[in-house]
């Protein structure tokens, strides 16, 4: 039953999101929005010297973030390491349950 249960709660956080969408709804557009629209995306789509910086310069500083949680990691891996060759796996007790 359980199973069940937890399949169901499951199932409805994935149906949650449709059941909250709120239903298209069919708008009549005039041809002259529908180019003026297509105009706008064909104008946004060439990408500026100025946006291509800060995508780059974003970029950047994005893998400077990375590296640096690499080497927190690494760090923290090697402490662990050091630990249980000092004082063995905790879990692994003969007095362990």
């Amino acid at each position: 039953m359980r199973p069940l249960i937890r399949s169901l709660f499951l199932l409805s956080l994935a149906v949650a999101p449709l059941a909250a969408a709120a239903n298209p709804v069919a708008e009549t557009v005039s041809p002259t929005g529908v180019m003026t629209a297509v105009a706008a995306d064909a104008v946004s789509v060439v990408p500026g010297t100025k946006d291509v910086a800060l995508v780059e310069s974003d970029v950047q500083k994005l893998e400077a973030t990375i590296d640096g949680l690499r080497r927190e990691v690494a760090q923290l891996q090697e402490r662990e390491e050091a630990r249980a060759r000092v004082i063995g796996d905790p879990n692994n007790h003969s007095l362990w349950p």
